[in-house]
């Protein structure tokens, strides 16, 4: 069974997490007026903003399955990684601007 040797594949986890957190960004831009009150939640741009991150982790997977397969697990760990800090990033702001 062979380990997992972090240094080789922090390279392509940084990558990925750098592409998740772009991936979020959609997403945000769907979500942020809707947060600040200036737009009432519309379902179709929140699908939107859905299909294009979607879009964008699909495209980096594929791209990177397509280029360097030996890195694909980590890569898409980052990708996740990244995509969830938006998450997170987006639910503290929420829970911090509540408490105000």
């Amino acid at each position: 069974m062979s380990g997992f040797d972090l240094a080789e594949h922090l390279p392509a986890m940084a990558i990925g997490a750098v592409i998740g957190f772009i991936a979020f960004a959609p997403l945000l831009a769907a979500l942020m007026p809707v947060l600040r009150r200036k737009r009432d939640a519309d379902m179709g741009v929140g699908l939107i903003g859905v299909i294009v991150s979607f879009a964008i982790l699909l495209v980096g997977v594929v791209a990177v399955a397509l280029i360097a397969r030996a890195a694909l697990v980590a890569f898409t760990v980052g990708e996740l990684a990244g995509f969830f800090v938006g998450w997170v990033a987006v639910a503290c702001m929420v829970i911090w601007d509540h408490g105000r």
